[in-house]
């Protein structure tokens, strides 16, 4: 009896090695790009997402925040029939708590295991770009780039500025805290300078890595802005046109004179 019970344990073990293995790819499959990512734009709306992979069963998305019931993504983002994601509404985003959500799926092609995250969203924060650029001159020759941003949120924004001249092989990048300009202590006449800045959550309010886009582009230099270009434009426009119609009238006289 007991040789028995010995013959049986390399089978046990070969069991048991088995489950494990089976448990150990299963964890890794969950870390692949088939994992939920939950990003919150400009603190307005947040989209968690999903890649869908051919044969893959359809998903549903559970979310909640600790100590509250979970419910059932109401505003599915779905590609080729799929669900790839989900809407959320600003009243429905809470920073400083923890938010789960739990991914589950099946269909006609199999079952999946489900998956479960939890999100610190205040880490999740990636800002639309910084609008209305502007470029000055002072009078000790320094170029000023400002740009807007909302008021009740200055404490909690970090800016990047990166400007480069048509003479310079690479971008100069610099570091701001909190405020809405930029300072060049000089500038070569000859050169054309562009301009473009991003932000994100700084570290007093979340520990984001999320970077906004580069703003659009604005350039200043070498007898030439955008602003001063759009004037040159507009002062063509009201003086040449007119200037060509008396000519063309005073031509026309001409001739008629000429004819009589």
């Amino acid at each position: 009896m007991a040789w028995k019970c010995f013959l049986r344990i390399p089978t046990l073990l070969k069991q048991i090695y088995l489950l494990w293995l089976i448990v150990f790819n299963s964890g890794e499959a969950h870390t692949q790009s088939n994992d939920v990512d939950c990003i919150v734009y400009n603190e307005e709306f947040m989209k968690c997402t999903w890649n869908h992979s051919e044969g893959k069963p359809n998903y549903t998305l559970y979310h909640w925040y600790s100590s509250q019931p979970a419910k059932e993504c109401g505003n599915y983002i779905q590609q080729n029939g799929y669900n790839v994601g989900c809407n959320f509404s600003k009243s429905e985003i809470t920073q400083f708590r923890e938010f789960f959500v739990y991914r589950n799926g099946s269909g006609e092609s199999g079952y999946e295991l489900p998956l479960t995250r939890n999100f610190q969203l205040q880490n999740q924060v990636k800002l639309f770009p910084p609008e209305d650029l502007t470029l000055n001159m002072t009078d000790r020759n320094e170029l000023i780039l400002s740009w807007d941003a909302p008021e009740n949120s200055l404490k909690c924004r970090m800016y990047e500025v990166k400007y480069q001249s048509n003479k310079d092989k690479g971008w100069q990048v610099h570091t701001i805290n909190s405020q809405r300009k930029y300072g060049l202590p000089s500038t070569d006449p000859k050169k054309r300078y562009t301009f473009q800045v991003r932000s994100k959550i700084n570290e007093y309010c979340g520990t984001t890595v999320l970077w906004s886009e580069w703003s659009s582009p604005v350039q200043w230099g070498e007898n030439y802005t955008g602003t001063a270009q759009r004037n040159f434009h507009a002062l063509m426009l009201f003086t040449i046109v007119p200037l060509l119609g008396l000519l063309i009238i005073v031509a026309f006289q001409l001739k008629g004179k000429r004819t009589c």
